[in-house]
């Protein structure tokens, strides 16, 4: 039974590159995470393939993808306000469907 729990302790210790490592991750998730909205949303909308921007972006969606304090993910307003410094604009979609109103984010063209 010693065995068995000295191997399980053995394994279960990390190196010490691999405790930096993780404390690097961790230290990095953290500095992302406290990071203005803005900064974050510039990062988020730059790996996105420009034709989905050109589509328009749901905020709900955009929200979803970025961490914040408010139920696990960031403030609609918040990020509403953070999209229009960037230069994106709301549209509204009034058409009747199965989706009802729709609303999406598209990059202002001024």
């Amino acid at each position: 039974m010693k065995g068995y729990l000295e191997l399980v302790k053995s394994q279960s210790e990390l190196p010490s590159s691999s405790k930096d490592l993780k404390n690097a991750l961790l230290e990095a998730e953290w500095n992302e995470r406290i990071s203005p909205l803005e900064i974050r949303l510039s990062k988020l909308l730059a790996g996105m393939p420009p034709r989905i921007i050109e589509q328009g972006l749901s905020l709900d969606s955009l929200r979803r993808l970025l961490a914040g304090k408010w139920k696990g993910n960031c403030h609609p307003g918040e990020l509403g306000a953070a999209l229009r410094k960037l230069g994106f604009v709301r549209k509204r979609s009034w058409k009747k469907g199965d989706d009802g109103f729709r609303s999406k984010w598209y990059l202002s063209v001024n």
